[in-house]
């Protein structure tokens, strides 16, 4: 398998992990409604909003939802991002393009929702501060939290693409995918994460980070970044 696909199929755990055993995750694109495999439904596809009572400022933590049938309010994990800052490019940030993925799934078409690739010469590159706690969860991804959009006119969040960058101590390394973590229960990781943005597709105060994208509305959190610079 290409890393490439051990990517996107990485995506695909994490949501399942993150909605299973309550609920089916939605695919992300136009392709939501077809079915997924012989004889699985998958849930159609559900709108994501922008939900201001669970929106939280930078510092702030939240808890990343892992609902089981005993306990539905169970949680994961508690998030906290504390830093998030647009750079012209990763090198502007300290950070050699040899670290840095350059993928179709690093950026998203706002339109179809699709993987499109990212056009170096026109995107930007934003770098948050992310602190992790484990409460009880057995699998950990970075792809949990996603980098959205919320065009003025449409009102409904886009998905920007995936992660561009993923520093993790060497102690929670994960060889089996480059967006895994290995995070003991009741165990504090501090990570930097990156993704590429196009500012000519998206104005930078209405770039959020959310939880659980393509998935149940009262499991997601939210993020207000307010970025300044990168252009």
């Amino acid at each position: 398998m290409s890393v490439k696909n051990k990517k996107f199929l990485a995506l695909i755990i994490a949501f399942g992990f993150a909605c299973l055993p309550l609920t089916a995750c939605s695919l992300i694109g136009n392709d939501a409604q077809k079915n997924f495999g012989k004889g699985e439904e998958v849930a159609p596809y559900r709108p994501q909003h922008l939900q201001k009572d669970k929106l939280h400022s930078l510092g702030e933590s939240a808890p990343f939802a892992h609902p089981t049938n005993q306990n539905k309010k169970a949680v994961g994990a508690e998030w906290t991002v504390k830093t998030a800052t647009l750079f012209k490019n990763p090198q502007e940030a300290g950070i050699s393009m040899d670290e840095v993925l350059t993928d179709n799934e690093t950026h998203y078409d706002l339109q179809t929702g699709e993987p499109s690739g990212v056009d170096l010469s026109k995107s930007s590159f934003l770098l948050c501060d992310i602190t992790i706690k484990n409460i009880s969860s057995e699998y950990m991804n970075i792809t949990d939290l996603s980098l959205v959009y919320l065009p003025e006119r449409d009102k409904e969040l886009k998905l920007v693409g995936l992660p561009a960058y993923f520093f993790k101590p060497k102690e929670v390394e994960d060889s089996t995918d480059y967006y895994n973590f290995k995070l003991p229960v009741d165990k504090t990781v501090d990570t930097k994460v990156g993704w590429w943005v196009n500012l000519e597709e998206c104005k930078k105060e209405n770039l959020y980070l959310m939880f659980s994208y393509g998935g149940d509305s009262e499991y997601q959190q939210f993020w207000n970044l307010n970025l300044q610079g990168g252009e």
